[in-house]
């Protein structure tokens, strides 16, 4: 989490260490798929890449591209070595496939350039297995060469020519169509027409349930979620904290964007409501450390003045903060 707040605050000094995130990913795909996924390195691997993300555009400038290359290569051999185990790959080649979308529609010669030189790899993957419909349909979708011989061409190869890349003609592909908010007005209607705790637990479960796997649809629900952080209802108030973490964590940009909710949450005369946004301060501070001191300044005041013990919260802010400041 400090590592996408850092791409989202200082993308630039975070694409300095670009190489040696690329170079952490290595060593990895030897592995059995159990044990990868047993010793978490799928999940490193799908951090390393949500990062990627939040470093767009940046990331898919000319001198980034050997790093870029270097991370997007241990993608794909990932994706490789684990072809049989499809189904536990589907949301990191989700997001792959949609990542390297984006780098088309970016920086199309290095993006086909690359596409082009792992060129038979990339069939292979997608002749394997039927499942892999997201990445024909980006293969499709480019005039890549197909297997004509290159058999011996390895993954490793660097000599081949990648000046032709940037003449290879583009389809335009339309794999992913963002949200719209004509999409999400009926969970907006049922939320704002909510009168009972059931019909509003209702449609915030559903709203969880969709952001796990789309945490992007949160965005439409800001202002909703702030209205239900102070909720007198704990179920309520408790889920709207969760998705609104949630959703700072998929776009670390907007969590200034709930500070005033949150301060308001920290000095609200319902001692429930406190107790919540005091349970959620660790986590929140870490996401909004640009505002730190004043979070836990307002903390500190609601313990002396509250009659709260905000020191075990307090505590453990600063001990997130410190952790991160040594990583």
């Amino acid at each position: 989490m400090a590592c996408r707040k850092l791409a989202v605050a200082h993308p630039i000094l975070l694409l300095r260490h670009l190489p040696m995130i690329a170079a952490l990913l290595h060593g990895r795909t030897h592995l059995n798929f159990q044990e990868f996924r047993q010793q978490n390195h799928l999940t490193f691997f799908l951090h390393v890449l949500g990062v990627l993300e939040l470093l767009q555009p940046q990331v898919f400038q000319s001198e980034h591209q050997g790093a870029l290359w270097d991370c997007l290569l241990s993608f794909v051999r990932l994706l490789l070595n684990y072809r049989k185990s499809s189904r536990h790959l589907a949301p990191f080649l989700s997001k792959f496939v949609q990542f390297t979308h984006k780098y088309i529609a970016c920086n199309a010669p290095a993006a086909v350039a690359f596409l082009q030189k792992h060129s038979d790899a990339l069939h292979d993957l997608s002749f394997d297995s039927s499942d892999l419909v997201m990445l024909k349909s980006l293969l499709a979708g480019l005039s890549l060469p197909s297997r004509d011989g290159r058999a011996d061409q390895g993954l490793d190869e660097e000599g081949e020519d990648e000046s032709s890349a940037g003449s290879l003609p583009l389809v335009s592909v339309s794999l992913f169509t963002p949200l719209t908010a004509a999409e999400m007005a009926p969970y907006m209607k049922r939320l704002s027409r909510g009168q009972t705790v059931e019909d509003l637990l209702e449609v915030l479960s559903d709203i969880d349930e969709m952001s796990r796997r789309r945490p992007e649809v949160l965005g439409f629900f800001s202002t909703d979620l702030q209205r239900l952080m102070s909720s007198e209802e704990e179920p309520c108030r408790s889920l709207a904290f969760s998705l609104a973490l949630r959703s700072i964590q998929n776009n670390p940009s907007i969590a200034a964007d709930f500070l005033p909710t949150f301060m308001y949450c920290l000095g609200s005369r319902d001692f429930e409501v406190v107790q919540t946004a005091l349970r959620n301060l660790p986590e929140y501070t870490l996401l909004c450390q640009e505002h730190a001191a004043v979070l836990l300044h307002r903390a500190f005041l609601v313990g002396m003045y509250g009659q709260v013990d905000t020191s075990a919260q307090i505590s453990e802010a600063l001990r997130i903060l410190h952790m991160e400041a040594v990583m």
